[in-house]
């Protein structure tokens, strides 16, 4: 499970903080990742590679041998992202997420994982920051019901910094911390990325929403009720192309162990 965790993570990393060697594709002027390579020094059988596909600087499918994303837009705003574990060579769709806009910021995620269902509702402060509500349909009951927590997001120059969690139950309040380089996000030419706010909350540590590379993530409570948690914290270093792209990116431990390399061509 921890594994397979990884390569999630990668996966959607690399919808993160990519980048590459010279080669920047057909349109000089757009420069988009279309190869990542993830590397395990400690368990290189482990090693694999993910390809992405566009449509100009439209993200159309991400794929490696272990799952495949297809992305769809209304528009230039991405409207929908699906799923699908590759199980003895065949695709099994596990997850479909579809989102809503208002004003130009994205206003609802609503996704359905393994047949459960889930809305996210954002909204705007006074302070700038941004308010998450969760909402869960019983599929049997068909009744909706509010999350008695909530999230609230803060940004900087671009880049989500702080992600706090107040989860609603036993006095429990988490926060999530972000540091970053002061480069391009691999990223950030894929057009409607940056409106994707807070996607760290759907299953990784990473931000593609943010204009610079995560160089730090850490996690632990503010709260902790009586509950015990472990602080984690990891930190990614880069080497950059002459355009201030990463090209490569090793992230270690609290310790100081290597965790990865991913190394990106566009």
């Amino acid at each position: 499970m921890k594994k397979y965790l990884s390569y999630c993570w990668a996966i959607l990393l690399f919808v993160l903080f990519s980048c590459s060697n010279e080669d920047f594709g057909e349109n000089q002027n757009i420069i988009l990742p279309k190869v990542l390579k993830t590397i395990y020094p400690d368990n290189p059988s482990d090693n694999f590679e993910t390809n992405i596909v566009y449509n100009e600087n439209k993200i159309v499918k991400v794929s490696n041998k272990f799952e495949r994303i297809g992305y769809s837009y209304r528009d230039n705003l991405i409207s929908s992202e699906v799923k699908y574990n590759i199980q003895n060579g065949e695709e099994v769709k596990y997850s479909e997420t579809f989102y809503e806009y208002e004003k130009g910021s994205l206003k609802t995620v609503s996704k359905i994982l393994n047949g459960k269902q889930m809305k996210y509702v954002y909204s705007k402060n006074d302070n700038g920051s941004v308010t998450m509500e969760t909402y869960i349909f019983d599929t049997q009951t068909k009744i909706e019901s509010k999350n008695p927590g909530l999230v609230v997001l803060t940004m900087e120059n671009g880049n989500l910094i702080n992600l706090v969690s107040n989860w609603g139950y036993d006095n429990v309040i988490t926060c999530s911390r972000f540091q970053y380089d002061k480069y391009n996000n691999a990223f950030k030419n894929v057009l409607g990325f940056n409106l994707l706010l807070g996607q760290e909350i759907f299953g990784s540590e990473t931000n593609i929403s943010s204009f610079n590379n995560l160089t730090r993530y850490s996690y632990s409570p503010i709260v902790s009720g009586s509950i015990v948690f472990e602080p984690y914290a990891c930190t990614m270093v880069y080497e950059y192309n002459k355009k201030s792209y990463p090209i490569k990116k090793t992230t270690y431990d609290y310790a100081g162990r290597i965790i990865s390399i991913t190394e990106y061509g566009y």
